[in-house]
């Protein structure tokens, strides 16, 4: 499996957290989006402070766990990657 470059890294936790089960649409542990991002706690806590920090996640404090939760801003950020793989991906003639 190559290895996924820093964009993707951070599209595959912007899905990740927009993909969440309806009940709690946008919401996910920080645990759970390490594991299904593939990676390790220190990279999980990197990406998930940066992406905090530029807007694209906001961090809410809830009891039993603290939770993230996606931003409009980050919802843009997703549909930009989107636009961008279509753009990228190779025209197949008929």
């Amino acid at each position: 499996m190559p290895q996924r470059d820093r964009h993707n890294i951070i599209k595959d936790i912007l899905e990740i957290v927009y993909n969440t089960q309806p009940l709690f649409r946008t919401r996910r542990s920080q645990t759970s989006i390490g594991h299904e991002a593939n990676l390790t706690h220190p990279q999980t806590v990197k990406y998930l402070e940066a992406l905090v920090n530029v807007g694209q996640l906001i961090l809410t404090d809830f009891k039993p766990f603290p939770y993230y939760e996606m931003t409009k801003k980050g919802r843009r950020s997703l549909q930009l990657f989107s636009e961008l793989d279509d753009d990228l991906r190779p025209v197949v003639p008929k």
